[in-house]
């Protein structure tokens, strides 16, 4: 079993703590850039096919992006 759902919460954290650096319209794709280059390092380190980690890490950091988009969303209430 593959346990690199780490990613996401990683993702979350890196992008929130750098989202003051970025312009907002940006936060989405630094969040899937994160989540890219957290799993290339996942499969480097633990020797895993690099591609696949990649591809992992884009959909992990993609989902970290849904995940922030949709609570911030919900806190200034334009999900009705």
């Amino acid at each position: 079993m593959d346990f690199n759902l780490f990613i996401i919460p990683l993702t979350m954290i890196i992008t929130q703590l750098l989202k003051g650096y970025v312009p907002t319209k940006y936060v989405p794709f630094l969040a899937v850039l994160v989540g890219l280059l957290a799993g290339l390092a996942y499969g480097a380190y633990y020797g895993g096919d690099l591609f696949a980690q990649a591809f992992n890490g884009l959909v992990y950091g993609a989902s970290a992006s849904g995940l922030y988009d949709m609570s911030a969303s919900q806190i200034k209430g334009d999900v009705k």
